[in-house]
């Protein structure tokens, strides 16, 4: 009986290894398989820009007051280094164009009575335009460069940031409605000179083309015949069809999305061969999707 016990025993353990060695396997395939898929999957940047322009932060026409307060609270950042360790955070560093030399200021005491009696900033932004605005998928809250500029802002002068995603299609409309205050989200005011009230500039940008690694794409040239996808009223698809037109009459078709988190998913799945898109929301994408610490 004892021999028998001992036997059953035995069995037991070859079988219970063999199934150990069974399930290591399979998980180290799983692995490898994950890994190939992300290698496959990774983007590059063309060295080629399609154009330049700058960010700055959008009001509707005639709300200078608004304006000049907002901006001298930026100056106020960035003198004290705050924009400077955020630019860091999000890797955005080399693209900061604020210059202490040109730094206002806004006296409070002789404001208006209504920017007096002001409790609330909303700030109407793209949900799906890292890193300057986007939803953190750990804590469900919405943050990014733009978004953490703002909340300084609001307590330097002890107001309350409501932070408005909109379809950026539909921003004019939000902002002359005075649904939301101001347009702070990578906004380009390259072009857009006459349309808005503006602050100074704070950011230099590139629209530029993203593509897969195995693409085989290497230079503007290579885009001839390709499917091509931007975001719908964005600086990429003006650019694309006025300065750029020749560039994009080279392309099989020129394509608009909502947002870029829709053409990454487009790129990724083969739908589009490329995306043409603002350098520091390329950069996150090249980053991992993740902002840099």
């Amino acid at each position: 009986m004892k021999k028998f016990l001992a036997v059953l025993l035995a069995l037991t353990m070859v079988f219970a290894l063999c199934a150990c060695g069974t399930e290591s396997t399979t998980t180290d395939t799983a692995s490898a398989d994950t890994d190939t898929a992300a290698a496959d999957s990774s983007y590059v940047m063309l060295d080629e820009a399609i154009s330049t322009e700058q960010y700055a932060i959008g009001f509707k026409q005639g709300n200078t007051e608004l304006c000049e307060a907002v901006q001298a609270g930026l100056y106020t950042l960035f003198e004290e280094g705050t924009v400077t360790t955020l630019a860091e955070k999000y890797g955005l560093s080399d693209m900061v164009c604020l210059d202490s030399a040109n730094a206002t200021t806004f006296d409070t005491d002789a404001a208006s009575d209504d920017f007096k009696a002001r409790e609330t900033l909303t700030v109407g932004f793209d949900a799906e335009y890292p890193p300057y605005g986007y939803k953190d998928e750990d804590t469900g809250d919405y943050t990014g460069f733009d978004l953490e500029l703002a909340e300084a802002v609001c307590d330097i002068y002890g107001w309350t940031l409501k932070k408005q995603p909109i379809d950026w299609d539909s921003k004019d409309m939000e902002l002359n409605s005075e649904s939301i205050d101001c347009i702070w989200n990578g906004f380009t005011m390259t072009g857009r000179e006459d349309e808005y009230t503006w602050s100074d500039p704070y950011i230099d940008n590139s629209i530029v083309v993203l593509t897969l690694a195995d693409s085989g794409i290497s230079s503007l040239a290579d885009l001839e015949g390709k499917n091509v996808v931007t975001q719908a009223g964005s600086s990429a698809l003006t650019a694309l069809e006025n300065d750029q037109a020749e560039l994009a009459a080279t392309f099989a078709t020129l394509e608009q999305t909502p947002d870029y988190n829709t053409a990454m998913l487009d790129l990724d799945s083969g739908l589009v061969d490329a995306v043409a898109i603002d350098i520091g929301v390329a950069m996150y994408y090249l980053n991992g999707g993740t902002p840099e610490e």
